[in-house]
């Protein structure tokens, strides 16, 4: 079923709070809280993205894969429990295709079952 602007916006709150959780568990420090996924963790700039189990896809956009080192992605496992899985940036931009949704054609799209096939997995993570 498509996004409608309330169910983004639920979303992208969810998102961001994730976000916030997924850098306390690694110890990452998130560079600007509330607008941005984007945080430093061991000296490099990454990405975070958050699925739930019935996702079938993450995205972002070139511009910010061409301002981090990786994608650090927790998809959810069960009720609260994620994996997280780490990708490179340069390997997102190898597996990406763009977005289907018209008003989003700048973002482009990496399915959760290939960043659980191929991602490094980082290990457990319970949602806040």
């Amino acid at each position: 079923m498509p996004q409608d602007r309330e169910s983004g916006n639920r979303a992208r709150l969810w998102g961001r709070k994730m976000a916030r959780t997924v850098a306390d568990a690694l110890g990452a420090t998130l560079i600007n809280p509330g607008f941005s996924n984007e945080a430093m963790w061991n000296g490099r700039r990454i990405l975070i993205k958050a699925a739930h189990r019935d996702t079938p896809q993450i995205g972002a956009t070139f511009a910010t894969l061409n301002r981090v080192s990786a994608v650090i992605a927790a998809l959810q496992v069960k009720d609260k429990d994620y994996t997280l899985h780490e990708v490179s940036s340069e390997w997102f931009i190898q597996h990406m295709s763009p977005s289907r949704s018209p008003k989003a054609s700048h973002v482009m799209m990496v399915n959760c079952s290939k960043v659980r096939e191929e991602g490094k997995k980082l290990g457990p993570m319970k949602e806040s």
